[in-house]
């Protein structure tokens, strides 16, 4: 059972629940170390990749990106024990 679920979360992923958003690269990747040295699988999104911060500079805009860190419904009490150290 354990190798055909493994399978089925590959090609379809458990839902996951936001747990944390920051524009702060520094912050985000001290929260990400966190939840990678308690064993917590997480997955990551960045809006505003260089693409974006270049024409929003460009325009005279806020060169910032928001970093957001996603992890599964049954992790998720883990993981806010393991980023409030």
């Amino acid at each position: 059972m354990g190798f055909s679920r493994s399978i089925l979360h590959f090609f379809i992923p458990p839902e996951r629940t936001l747990l944390y958003t920051t524009f702060d690269p520094k912050e985000y990747f001290v929260i990400k170390n966190r939840l990678s040295a308690a064993g917590i699988r997480h997955r990551s999104k960045i809006n505003g990749g260089m693409r974006v911060i270049s024409s929003r500079n460009h325009y005279g805009g806020n060169m910032s990106s928001r970093h957001e860190l996603f992890v599964s419904k049954e992790d998720e009490h883990r993981a806010l024990k393991a980023i409030q150290k």
